[in-house]
């Protein structure tokens, strides 16, 4: 891909190249995961990286990076958008068993080391903006929103 990144293609070509290639891999399969805050991190900034790179950007030219996604979502924002209507068309169906434990949240047991993990639902709350888990299942049965 270094060819194509390092040809006087155009902008616009090489970013939908980018999109095909380099985001179709980075987001197969990201609707089922959980993203902590230091992976969200890390996954935006290797993504940064790689865009920079494809479009023969380096970091002395100093370019903002809204200025270098434009209206482009960052890639953990898109993986938030993947992963709630996924978890909205499980929860609508509660006869598949991943339809029963989509909302599902572990009692509290044993401290694993360094804290408590992030669960599914944990996840969901944070990128709804939402407190309660009756909250989130009722968004989710309501798909007007």
């Amino acid at each position: 891909m270094e060819r194509v990144w390092k040809s006087q293609v155009r902008r616009h070509v090489r970013l939908i190249f980018f999109q095909a290639t380099v985001e179709s891999v980075l987001l197969c399969g990201s609707g089922t995961c959980t993203m902590t805050p230091v992976l969200e991190i890390s996954l935006n900034d290797t993504c940064t990286r790689m865009l920079r790179t494809a479009l023969n950007i380096t970091w002395r030219e100093h370019i903002p990076n809204d200025i270098l996604y434009g209206d482009h979502p960052r890639i953990g924002d898109e993986v938030s958008y993947r992963r709630l209507p996924l978890a909205g068309h499980r929860h609508r169906h509660p006869e598949l068993p991943a339809g029963q434990l989509i909302l599902w949240e572990p009692t509290p047991g044993a401290r694993y080391r360094g804290g408590r993990r992030d669960t599914f639902v944990d996840i969901l709350k944070r990128d709804t903006g939402l407190r309660e888990t009756n909250e989130i299942a009722s968004c989710m049965e309501d798909r007007s929103d």
